[in-house]
C-alpha cells in the first residue's frame, strides 16, 4: 500500500508539471488572439461605416442628413424593391451601432468585452483563421500564469478525488479480503 501511494505521488507530480506547462502555453496565446479579435472587430466597423457612406451623403442632400428620415422614406415607398432597400440599409445601421459599441467596450477593456459581450460572427471568424503567437509581453506572462495555475489546480482537484476514491476502495476490497480469510 505504501509503495502504491509513492507510485501515485510519483505520477501526480510529472502530471501536475505537464499540465502546469501545457497551460502556460495556451494562457501564452490568450492576448495575441484578444489582439486578432480587436482587428477584427475595428476592420468590421470600417467596412460597414465605409457601406453607409454613401446613405449617408444621401441624407445630407435630401434630409438634412437625417438617416432616420432616409430609412423611413425607403421603408414607406410602395416600390417594394425599394422598401426593401430600406430594410437592408436598416440592417446595416443596425449593425454598425452593435459594432461601435463593441469597439469601445473593447477599447475600454479588451479581455473582460471578449469575456462577456463579444461579437459572436467576428470571434468566430478570428478563431477559424487563429494561428498560434506568443507574444513576450506583460499581458502575456500574467495570462499565463494565470491559465496555468487555474487549469493546474482543477486539475490537481479531480486526481486527489480520484486519488481520495481509490485508496478508499482499495482499502475496502484489502479489509474485505482479510477478514473473509
Amino acid at each position: 500500500m505504501c509503495m502504491l501511494k509513492d507510485i501515485i505521488r510519483w505520477c501526480r507530480h510529472y502530471v501536475r508539471l505537464c499540465v502546469f506547462f501545457i497551460a502556460a502555453l495556451l494562457g501564452l496565446q490568450v492576448p495575441g488572439f484578444v489582439d486578432d479579435y480587436g482587428h477584427a472587430l475595428r476592420a468590421s466597423n470600417d467596412e460597414v461605416t465605409q457601406a453607409i457612406a454613401p446613405f449617408k451623403d444621401d441624407a445630407k442632400q435630401f434630409f438634412d442628413g437625417s438617416l432616420e428620415k432616409l430609412l423611413a422614406h425607403y421603408q414607406q415607398s410602395d416600390d417594394r424593391i425599394y422598401a426593401k432597400g430600406g430594410d437592408n440599409l436598416a440592417l446595416l445601421l443596425e449593425r454598425q451601432e452593435q459594432l461601435e459599441n463593441a469597439v469601445s467596450d473593447y477599447q475600454s477593456n479588451p479581455y473582460w468585452h471578449l469575456l462577456t459581450a463579444p461579437v459572436i460572427d467576428v470571434g468566430q471568424s478570428v478563431w477559424q483563421s487563429y494561428r498560434p503567437q506568443i507574444q513576450l509581453n506583460m499581458a502575456s506572462l500574467g495570462s499565463a500564469l494565470v491559465v496555468a495555475l487555474m487549469i493546474t489546480w482543477c486539475v490537481e482537484g479531480l486526481f486527489v478525488l480520484l486519488t481520495s476514491a481509490l485508496l478508499a476502495v482499495l482499502s475496502l476490497f484489502i479489509n474485505v479480503r482479510s477478514t473473509s480469510s
